[in-house]
């Protein structure tokens, strides 16, 4: 009884979940594919605003499924030796924006999928949150089993400067769920995530995993 009660807690909270994230993307697709009148750059600009925001949702429901599974104990975390400079280069090139990574070779172990999602929920808040200042890049900074993404954005907001990665709390986009889930995969792996100020403005966001030989095995 206890386990199916587990079950049901994570299915409603996953619902509840995908529901905050899905609601904004979806209102955006609604408008973009609103039917007008449009010349065919307005089409073209159309479709490839609603590809990327059909890989964006599906994103948000691979994460919160993934949490789902594994807190109800029906999916384990994989374990492997993986390069984290290759994985957040990789994980970079998926955004059109300016995204700059400088990574040195730095091996840690954990669930490679896992932590994809990580470094792009990284990647995407400091897009989003950085849009005051569009002509600076997101840059990104891989060493000793480290992931640093700097905006150059307004700094922390006041209403999440506490506890940035605490599931519910929000700068005013979103409904802060994937900085949770960036909370969640860094503890999952032994790790943690923090987020600071930046020197000279902006906002620095940090997963850090312990060393091969300290982690899972």
């Amino acid at each position: 009884m206890r386990q199916a009660l587990v079950l049901v807690e994570e299915q409603e909270r996953f619902l509840g979940d995908a529901a905050h994230e899905l609601r904004t993307p979806l209102t955006t697709l609604g408008l973009v594919t609103t039917p007008r009148r449009r010349n065919p750059h307005e089409v073209e600009r159309a479709l490839a605003e609603a590809g990327e925001l059909g890989t964006r949702m599906e994103r948000i429901v691979a994460g919160l499924l993934a949490r789902a599974r594994m807190q109800a104990g029906v999916t384990t975390m994989e374990r492997v030796q993986l390069l984290l400079d290759q994985l957040t280069e990789s994980v970079a090139e998926e955004f059109k924006a300016d995204v700059v990574v400088h990574g040195s070779p730095t091996v840690v172990v954990g669930d490679p999928n896992l932590l994809s999602l990580a470094v792009r929920n990284l990647i995407e808040n400091a897009i989003t949150h950085g849009a005051v200042n569009p002509g600076a890049p997101v840059e990104v900074f891989v060493a000793e089993g480290r992931v640093s993404v700097r905006d150059h954005g307004a700094g922390l907001h006041p209403q999440i400067s506490s506890n940035p990665f605490q599931r519910g709390v929000t700068g005013g986009r979103g409904s802060g769920i994937g900085l949770a889930l960036v909370a969640w995969i860094a503890e999952l792996h032994g790790g943690t995530a923090t987020m600071e100020p930046a020197p000279g403005g902006g906002t620095i966001a940090t997963i850090a995993l312990p060393p091969p030989t300290l982690g899972l095995s």
